[in-house]
């Protein structure tokens, strides 16, 4: 993460002068004046000018994170992003927020894999495995062409639900009674400033992010409120297991990720109850929507803008890998020699927070199935405890799971052995030479 010199002596200069200005203390006054920080910040000053030389490296610097940091630092450049900001309300289990534009990563991912070498088949499912002395060789899909073969020395398996997993014969369990599905959506016309001093005025803010613009007029924000207590939300939030929504406006007058909707124990294998249960959520969402123009300033011109293709699910098959991580494992920030990024944050009421703030290790073999050869899993589908899941389960860990697959699928065909013999230690040079955080 950095900052912009310039812009912080311009907010301490300003800073200084508020508050002279608001104690009433005579500028003679003051006798002297006390800095204190955190020393973990590095800056590059021109001698002769004064000017800084590059923006300051703060202790959160995310230069080492692998493929994330570089979409991140790639939608910077664009303007897509607002990069890294700092949690000023709330955030007692993450303390910083990265917004980005969902259409420009979109664009932004496919000219990557493109760039790659990636060749992409969208719109296609797997529908079988062929397997040969417990050993995966290929995979058959379908789509628009019909059925095809396709042969691989290695298979990731990073559909979520495990669905390749599951057809290859690998011990799996479904935990869908433990978690829920939902629907986000979007709002467009949504008078952020007036919503914002509504939700102060009524004390409903759990979460707050403020700053970043990406163009003049446009102030990024993160926020979260609690419905519950307004009393015509109490019923359809208390129904649907909601306490309010928690979404972010990175343009002008648009409120993206409302994640106010959804219903719980949903098994997202089977066909029927998947339909039904996005049929019900939709329905939520026009609700919700309708009640938030009826009932809340700062929607009264808004409408519904947005929302995703398919249901947003959290959980469904885990599959039994060679180490599952526990709950207590990261909480206590343990570490494996055979870890394949760092990781800190999970997602859980009541909030849990690893030991001194830190992180703990995933380790190449909670990514490698049981009695099942030629194939790796990554996503949401590697952790047994629900409690733990919360962590692993999280867009960012799925990002790390699925670079540390990829880059062990390629040396596995490289050096010609199974996943399962893979050398760590050269997987582990592999990564931090592609700038994952491993030390």
């Amino acid at each position: 993460m950095s900052h912009d010199l310039n812009e912080i002596y311009r907010n301490t200069v300003q800073t200084v002068k508020t508050l002279v200005a608001e104690s009433g203390v005579a500028p003679e006054e003051i006798a002297g004046i006390g800095i204190s920080n955190q020393r973990e910040t590095t800056a590059i000053w021109d001698k002769a000018t004064g000017e800084p030389l590059e923006e300051a490296i703060v202790w959160q610097c995310g230069r080492a994170s692998g493929i994330a940091q570089e979409i991140v630092e790639k939608q910077q450049a664009r303007g897509e992003s607002t990069g890294h900001m700092e949690q000023k309300r709330g955030g007692n289990y993450d303390s910083v927020i990265t917004l980005i534009d969902w259409e420009g990563y979109k664009a932004l991912a496919l000219e990557m894999l493109q760039e790659a070498g990636v060749q992409l088949l969208l719109h296609t499912d797997v529908v079988s495995v062929c397997k040969e002395d417990d050993c995966v060789h290929d995979v058959v899909v379908q789509n628009k062409s019909g059925r095809e073969a396709i042969c691989a020395k290695v298979v990731i398996d990073t559909t979520g639900d495990a669905d390749v997993a599951a057809l290859s014969g690998c011990e799996v369990e479904k935990r869908h009674q433990t978690t829920s599905v939902g629907m986000p959506f979007s709002m467009q016309h949504v008078d952020m400033k007036r919503l914002v001093a509504y939700l102060e005025d009524k004390q409903l803010i759990t979460q707050l992010v403020s700053g970043g613009k990406l163009s003049e007029g446009n102030q990024a924000i993160r926020l979260g409120f609690d419905l519950k207590k307004v009393p015509e939300f109490t019923q359809f939030m208390e129904e649907n297991g909601i306490w309010g929504p928690l979404g972010y406006s990175l343009h002008e007058g648009e409120f993206t990720y409302i994640n106010g909707t959804c219903i719980k124990n949903v098994d997202a294998t089977d066909a029927q109850v998947l339909s039904d249960a996005e049929i019900k959520l939709r329905l939520q969402v026009k609700q919700l929507s309708d009640m938030l123009i009826r009932y809340i300033p700062g929607f009264e011109h808004a409408y519904l803008s947005w929302t995703p293709e398919k249901v947003g699910v959290r959980l469904t098959r885990i599959v039994k890998c060679e180490h599952v991580l526990t709950l207590d494992e990261i909480v206590s920030g343990t570490r494996f020699p055979d870890e394949v990024f760092l990781y800190g944050f999970h997602d859980c009421a009541p909030r849990i927070t690893i030991r001194d703030g830190k992180w703990y290790g995933f380790p190449y073999r909670a990514l490698v199935p049981v009695g099942v050869e030629g194939l790796l899993v990554a996503g949401r589908c590697v952790t047994r405890e629900w409690e733990a899941h919360m962590s692993t389960r999280n867009t960012v860990s799925c990002m790390a799971q699925g670079q540390a697959v990829g880059t062990a699928a390629a040396l596995c065909v490289r050096e010609g052995v199974l996943p399962r013999n893979l050398d760590v230690q050269l997987l582990r040079r592999t990564l931090r030479e592609q700038g994952v955080f491993l030390d």
